[in-house]
C-alpha cells in the first residue's frame, strides 16, 4: 500500500510539472484563453473606447460624450504576474525585484489574440539572462528546435520608445516577431496583420502602477 501511494505521488508530481511547463512561450504557437487559465495565468480586463477625441467628442469618466463616434471593445489580458491588493497587476517596472522569471503577457481584443510580450524583469538575474543577445543566438535557438525562422527587414513602429538598431524582426511559425537584443530576452509576437505599432507601450501601460486593468477572479 505504501509503495502504491508513493507511485501515485510520483505520477501526480510528474503530471503537475508537465502541466506547468506545457506552454513554451518562445515558440509563438497560438494559445486559447482556457489554456492560459489552465496554466495558472491571471486574467485582467478593461473596457476601451476607440476613436478620435476632440473638443466635440470628448471622454467623461472614461466614456465618450458622443458614443456613436467611438467603438467599444473589451481588452482582456493574461499574465503570469499576480494582482496587488487593489486588483491591479504588480507594477513590474517599479518593483522588478519582486518578480522571478520571465514576464509574459497576452492581449486579447474582443476574444481575439492580438499579440504577446515576453521580457525579463529589469535588473533581474534570471537563468536565461542573455539568451537572445544577437541575431545568431535567435536563429540558433529555433533551428535547434527545428522551427522555421526567416529574418525580414525592420520597419519603424509607431510610438516605439527604443532604438531601431537594438531590434530584429523574424517570421517564426508563420508569425511576425520582434526581438530586442539585450539581456532582457524581450520579444513581441503578432497574431494579426493589422498591428498598431505601439504594443510595447500598451505593455508598459498595463504594468503601470495606475493601470486601468482589473483582476478578474
Amino acid at each position: 500500500m505504501r509503495k502504491l501511494c508513493l507511485s501515485i505521488f510520483v505520477l501526480l508530481l510528474l503530471y503537475s510539472c508537465t502541466k506547468r511547463d506545457k506552454i513554451n512561450h518562445y515558440l509563438n504557437k497560438k494559445v486559447t484563453q482556457q489554456e492560459l487559465i489552465n496554466n495558472g495565468f491571471y486574467k485582467y480586463s478593461m473596457t476601451v473606447w476607440e476613436g478620435i477625441v476632440n473638443e466635440k467628442h470628448t471622454l467623461k469618466d472614461g466614456d465618450p460624450v458622443a458614443p456613436s463616434k467611438f467603438t467599444k471593445f473589451i481588452m482582456v489580458v493574461y499574465t503570469n504576474i499576480a494582482p496587488t491588493n487593489n486588483k491591479r497587476p504588480i507594477p513590474v517596472f517599479k518593483d522588478s525585484n519582486a518578480i522571478k522569471g520571465k514576464i509574459i503577457t497576452y492581449f486579447f481584443k474582443n476574444d481575439i489574440l492580438e499579440f504577446k510580450s515576453i521580457m525579463s524583469p529589469i535588473n533581474n538575474n534570471n537563468q536565461q539572462k542573455g539568451l537572445f543577445k544577437t541575431k545568431k543566438d535567435i536563429e540558433q535557438y529555433y533551428k535547434e528546435l527545428k522551427i522555421p525562422i526567416k529574418e525580414i527587414p525592420l520597419e519603424k513602429l509607431r510610438n516605439h520608445n527604443d532604438s531601431i538598431g537594438l531590434r530584429s524582426r523574424f517570421i517564426i511559425n508563420n508569425y511576425e516577431s520582434y526581438f530586442y537584443l539585450s539581456d532582457g530576452n524581450e520579444m513581441t509576437t503578432y497574431y494579426i496583420k493589422d498591428k498598431k505599432g505601439n504594443e510595447d507601450m500598451l505593455v508598459w501601460d498595463f504594468y503601470n502602477e495606475n493601470s486601468p486593468y482589473r483582476y478578474v477572479e
